[in-house]
């Protein structure tokens, strides 16, 4: 896989996510189109499984999801907690996967799509459904509360396809080359399809096939389902097993396949959030540093205006006697002449350059 997962590469993963069997469901989160189920399985511990739509795995990272969660998963939390997972299985060779969830008194289906932009829908035990992460209405199915699940049209059962059927769907394809065939008439997708040819010692572009040829290609797709599990990334790449298409080519060796995914997926999205926290705390760094500046210029101008008062005071203070002298002659005159009288008396006064009765205030020059 790059970017989603395959049919076949769902059948490791699968086969991976049984140690889940009998798992307490603790909580459940959503971000977007992902979710994680945190649950706690007897004799392992705390485990989470994160569904993305184009692949599920097992996770060891928590990332940080939304603090109100939506309404979708507060539903999925309301009628999933405390459940404990019965059975995990994939849906023939298609890219669905079924988890059945057991309660008190109530059986769950959540069916997982991992395909087109993926989806989650919660089933009773009949598969009526209770609610879907999206609703949908194609041609050929309907997908919304209320009604039976309806299966996508099923393509061939590359899985139980026995030998004769294999034969006649070969022979009867339309593709101009067997790769092609193999690819999408069985769903194995180019890189296994091709694999697939590789270890037939067959040409990949071939039309028409020997019975022979056709027996051997058989033989090596039941192969490909049963192999050990040997997680591993080359490039881009990630495999549940070893590849000869890539003979010699560096490869890096992890313990599961939901490991080497793990890997890929969730380092970008922790990346991703760290790269978010970063810039937010960036954020609130320039938005204090913001606040102390202008605080700092704040105290700046209260200092100059305490200095520039201290010198009024002591300038008052050292010619208190004059000033206060002018006060009482003011006051004095007050009760004898009206403003005008004294304003008009004082013209080319020595000190006194201006009164404003209105404002109460006194202009001198000393």
């Amino acid at each position: 896989m790059k970017e989603e997962i395959t049919s076949l590469e769902l059948i490791y993963l699968v086969k991976e996510l049984q140690e889940l069997i009998e798992g307490r469901i603790d909580k459940v989160y959503q971000r977007d189109r992902e979710f994680l189920l945190t649950m706690h399985v007897r004799a392992k511990g705390k485990k989470f499984l994160k569904i993305c739509p184009n692949a599920i795995y097992l996770t060891e990272h928590k990332e940080e999801f939304p603090e109100t969660p939506p309404g979708f998963c507060k539903f999925l939390r309301k009628r999933l907690g405390s459940t404990t997972i019965k059975k995990i299985v994939q849906k023939n060779f298609e890219r669905i996967v079924e988890i059945t969830f057991e309660g008190k008194e109530e059986f769950f289906i959540m069916i997982i799509e991992l395909f087109s932009n993926g989806n989650l829908v919660l089933c009773d035990k009949d598969y009526k459904v209770i609610s879907a992460l999206e609703s949908h209405k194609w041609r050929d199915r309907t997908v919304r509360g209320g009604i039976e699940y309806e299966f996508p049209p099923q393509q061939k059962d590359t899985l139980s396809i026995d030998e004769k059927e294999f034969s006649k769907a070969v022979k009867t394809s339309d593709k101009d080359s067997v790769v092609k065939t193999l690819a999408v008439d069985f769903g194995l997708g180019g890189l296994y399809a091709e694999e697939l040819c590789l270890l037939s010692k067959i040409n990949k572009e071939k039309e028409e096939l020997k019975e022979t040829e056709i027996k051997t290609l058989y033989k090596y797709l039941k192969g490909l389902f049963s192999k050990k599990i040997k997680a591993n990334s080359v490039g881009e790449e990630i495999l549940p097993f070893e590849l000869k298409t890539f003979g010699k080519e560096e490869k890096k060796y992890f313990q599961s396949f939901s490991e080497a995914i793990d890997s890929k997926f969730s380092k970008k999205i922790m990346e991703s959030q760290k790269k978010e926290s970063e810039d937010k705390k960036s954020e609130e760094v320039e938005r204090v540093q913001l606040v102390i500046d202008q605080q700092e210029q704040t105290i700046d101008g209260l200092k100059l205006s305490a200095k520039e008062n201290q010198r009024k005071g002591e300038f008052i203070y050292e010619n208190y006697e004059q000033i206060k002298k002018l006060l009482d002659d003011l006051n004095t005159a007050r009760k004898k002449y009206s403003w005008e009288e004294i304003k008009d008396k004082l013209k080319g006064h020595k000190i006194i350059k201006q009164i404003s009765e209105k404002e109460g205030k006194i202009t001198i020059e000393i």
